[in-house]
């Protein structure tokens, strides 16, 4: 087969993104080291930069306040046993988890802090020593079964198991002869009509038949037919006759008319004079307190 012009120009194609393909993985390969290296080495500096910074300042702290207060810093030599007591906050002190005293310090150190988590397990002690052999047993005895010969059991048979799985799908068996060709099938109903056909040619003109009879009108009452437009306005009537004279009767009384709105509050009454006195009530009793409890003995 000759190589075509499409074949030269897909190689190149292929050649290209292999090269491609293969500068991009090993860029991969060199950079994400060299760029975890660099990361790496920058916080590590960072951390080693924040830690002289805090240095710096608690040494500064540290002689600012030695500077403005240097009687308050009394330290008592470290004596084992003394006789004196120690004073309060120097080195032979007990160490207590108290509030700090509003002192300064030129220490910068605080109050104890929380306590930590626990430490890794330590490593497995030694065995121990083996112990002492026991004291044997009494010796058993043998006793007799008190039945003189064993009985016959006969057992039922058990229920059937479960069914077991499928078995595997057997070979394909050899391809049968051809069958009896079947039954001829039932005529069928007719079917739909079909559409109208295109209308033919006209057909030549017949002979002309005999003069009929003259017609007929017969007279159809038809539906009505729709309403005409409206005319012109006729000339006014004549003057009608004059009416009764009205009455000065007081007419029937009207329907009661609607609710008013509810009126201002009125001012408040003068006070009323004083009631009788009532009768005296009852003597009150004990008989709604409840039983006092006593202690057994009463």
């Amino acid at each position: 087969m000759m190589e075509t012009s499409e074949h030269k120009e897909l190689r190149r194609v292929a050649f290209f993104a292999i090269v491609v393909s293969t500068v991009a993985v090993i860029a991969a390969i060199v950079i994400l080291p060299m760029l975890y290296s660099y990361v790496a080495g920058f916080q590590s500096h960072l951390i080693i930069e924040a830690d002289f910074c805090k240095t710096r300042s608690r040494d500064m702290w540290a002689q600012i306040h030695d500077i403005d207060g240097p009687h308050l810093f009394h330290r008592q030599k470290r004596q084992y046993s003394s006789p004196n007591p120690p004073a309060a906050g120097g080195y032979g002190a007990p160490v207590t988890n108290s509030e700090p005293a509003p002192t300064c310090c030129s220490c910068q150190q605080g109050p104890a802090g929380p306590p930590g988590p626990p430490g890794d397990d330590g490593n497995g002690g030694q065995d121990g020593v083996r112990g002492n052999d026991g004291t044997d047993g009494k010796e058993g005895s043998l006793l007799e079964s008190a039945i003189v010969n064993e009985p016959c059991i006969i057992c039922p048979p058990g229920p059937p198991g479960p069914q077991g799985m499928a078995g595997a799908k057997g070979p394909q068996g050899p391809k049968g002869g051809n069958g009896d060709n079947g039954p001829d099938g039932k005529a069928g109903a007719n079917g739909m009509q079909g559409p109208p056909g295109m209308m033919g040619p006209p057909g030549r003109q017949g002979v002309s038949g005999p003069k009929g009879a003259p017609g007929r009108i017969n007279q159809i009452n038809g539906p009505a037919g729709p309403a005409g437009h409206k005319g012109v306005r006729g000339p006014p009537g004549p003057r009608g006759e004059a009416g009764l004279d009205g009455g000065n009767s007081e007419g029937p009384q009207g329907p009661q008319g609607d609710a008013g709105r509810p009126g201002p509050v009125g001012e408040q009454g003068p006070q009323g004079p004083e009631g009788p006195q009532g009768p005296p009530g009852e003597p009150g009793g004990c008989e709604h307190c409840p039983i006092p409890r006593t202690p057994p003995g009463y």
